[in-house]
């Protein structure tokens, strides 16, 4: 300590000989700010792929087989990256020794499993080694295929990446009902890439020593970039960073942890795709929205039938189980609502009933024996399904929550499947699926007709809040024409002229009936508003309210005859084309869900008259 203090000194007699101290340290506290001038920092990463190909040729490339293409050793030197030197050493030599003196792919597995003790001695960082892939997931298509169209391009060199304009995907962020599967999506991205998975847990972070849980975030990023390419899984961030608004009662830590951390988000160079889970997102804050921080934000919701089906086959093939053997429709009808983690739970309460019915009435010996002679158990349909309906699903146990979540999601998030339209659609019969789409392809088919453009998405949907069609931004209003607003009137019309086309005057649909209300205000504002009518063109009048020159009954007569011509061009293209409008409705209502370019592909196959 005494010649520390003396530093200052030393360093000023130093200077006179050219003469170079170097001071090592494991970490990088405060500098005193009388040295600050005279010190240089120099902090050394873990060594990159190049220097860990050259330690072990160096050191051990006698063993290395010469049959062993390209593509083994380079899973030899990744399964390395984010050891140290020695530690490289070290573990190889007892993969080696474990292993006969062999160095063959053998020792590939122990050194992932020595290099997984070593990472969570770091106590930050957890990691995970390949098991799960897409197989294991049921469902959620729409994200599968976006980590699919993902994989090539997280592979490609950099300089490629650079020539071809693209950009290393940065990462998701996964938000959904608990038990939906998002943490096994992050495994499985993993599996299907064949990357290293580190999971942070944002709560070993946080330290109780002044600056410690900076240092924490900082030892973090540098061992996730040390062992890249990987995927960095960042478990309920939520429950760390929701509510991060200004300093906190830990005087700013959690708040600057969070800058570092977002920072380091939007910055990073190397391929670490980082996958953020949350279950409650309406708590984090709008920088962790940011685009560049994340390529996107998937909202994963309860499975619809379709999911659940394939659910229950996984875990029943994971558990020795036929799924042919099994009623699964009725399994499905009897789990609506319930998430994937619900089902799983409901398979392995179906096996262990199983088993203790089989060993309820037999000794210790004879049950032993009777397993032996086993090689699975067989289930039976009423296990199953007593099982299936004992659990109480989150959905009914959060029900308001849940629903709130759900809602939420929607408005914000991208579906990562067709789930949340296939579960309102379960509850339709065929009559009112097809009444909808009725509707629906009314307003879609004036839309394109009229404007040459189709809704982002259409479904056979009566929750969904919204139609396909949207009208005028109101913040726009003084650019529109008064032909632009007869043609939105047209629009709107769409969806009540076909009810009557295909289902009659006297099947007509409430919907049907409050779009003739929107229309009906919308020529009214054109009359009596922006002096579009022909009682009141005078727009002078209209400022005036002067109403003195005219009836109620005139204004109303102009409204209807808008509402007249409007509708009778909704009728006029609805019946020139009404070969092409059953198709599509017999479309939609077979894809419940069509998205904006599907509705696009299919006018083009389908030209209207």
């Amino acid at each position: 300590m005494r010649r520390f203090r003396d530093l200052p000194a030393i360093i000023d007699e130093q200077k006179r000989s050219l003469n170079t101290i170097c001071i090592l340290s494991p970490t990088l506290g405060a500098i005193p700010p009388e040295l600050e001038e005279d010190i240089v920092v120099i902090e050394l990463s873990l060594p990159e792929y190049d220097e860990i190909e050259e330690l072990v040729n160096e050191t051990y490339g006698h063993l290395i087989p010469k049959t062993w293409h390209a593509s083994t050793k380079s899973i030899l030197y990744k399964s390395l990256q984010g050891l140290s030197l020695d530690n490289i050493k070290r573990v190889v030599r007892k993969a080696i020794s474990q292993n006969n003196g062999v160095l063959n792919e053998d020792c590939i597995k122990h050194i992932q499993d020595e290099k997984q003790q070593i990472i969570k001695k770091q106590k930050i960082l957890d990691y995970y080694p390949h098991r799960e892939t897409m197989d294991h997931v049921g469902g959620l298509d729409d994200l599968k295929q976006w980590f699919i169209e993902r994989e090539h391009v997280f592979r490609l060199s950099k300089d490629k990446i650079e020539n071809f304009g693209l950009e290393i995907p940065k990462g998701l962020l996964l938000i959904g009902v608990p038990g939906s599967g998002k943490s096994l999506c992050c495994k499985a991205i993993a599996g299907i890439w064949n990357l290293p998975l580190l999971r942070m847990d944002v709560g070993k972070l946080f330290g109780s020593t002044v600056g410690e849980s900076e240092k924490n975030v900082r030892r973090c990023i540098q061992l996730a970039e040390a062992v890249s390419p990987c995927v960095l899984w960042i478990d309920e961030i939520d429950k760390a960073f929701g509510g991060v608004t200004g300093y906190q009662g830990d005087s700013g830590t959690q708040l600057r942890v969070f800058g570092t951390f977002i920072t380091w988000l939007q910055e990073k160079e190397k391929p670490v795709f980082v996958i953020a889970t949350a279950n409650d997102p309406q708590n984090l804050p709008p920088e962790m929205w940011r685009k560049g921080r994340y390529d996107e934000v998937f909202f994963v919701d309860l499975p619809s039938a379709e999911e659940r089906e394939e659910i229950f086959r996984i875990h029943l093939e994971r558990r020795s189980q036929r799924p042919g053997s099994f009623n699964i429709n009725e399994l499905v009808q009897n789990s609506q609502g319930y998430t994937g983690a619900e089902i799983e739970q409901a398979v392995k309460d179906a096996v262990v009933t199983t088993f203790n019915v089989l060993n309820s009435d037999k000794t210790a010996d004879e049950a032993d024996s009777m397993i032996e002679g086993m090689d699975a158990l067989d289930v039976s349909q009423e296990t199953m399904l007593e099982c299936v309906r004992k659990i109480t699903p989150l959905s009914v146990l959060k029900k308001e929550e849940i629903e709130a979540l759900r809602n939420w999601s929607h408005q914000r998030a991208r579906p990562a499947s067709r789930s949340l339209f296939m579960q309102r659609a379960e509850v339709l019969g065929d009559k009112e699926k097809r009444t909808i789409a009725i509707h629906e392809a009314g307003h879609t088919m004036m839309m394109w007709k009229c404007l040459g453009r189709a809704p982002v998405f259409l479904s056979v949907d009566n929750n969904k809040g919204s139609s396909a069609f949207t009208s005028s931004d109101e913040a726009l209003i003084n650019t529109y024409t008064k032909r632009d607003l007869e043609v939105e009137i047209s629009v709107i019309l769409g969806g009540l002229v076909a009810e009557e086309e295909f289902c009659g005057i006297e099947m007509q649909t409430v919907g049907a009936s409050q779009d003739l209300v929107k229309a009906t205000a919308k020529a009214k504002k054109m009359v009596v508003e922006y002096g579009f009518g022909e009682i009141m063109s005078d727009t002078a009048l209209v400022e005036l309210q002067d109403y003195a020159i005219t009836s109620g009954k005139d204004v109303i007569d102009d409204i209807q005859k808008i509402v007249g011509k409007a509708k009778e061009e909704a009728e006029d293209c609805i019946a020139k084309n009404k070969e092409v409008l059953e198709k599509f409705v017999e479309r939609l209502t077979t894809e419940v869900l069509m998205n904006s370019d599907a509705i696009k592909r299919f006018f083009a196959e389908n030209p209207l008259s």
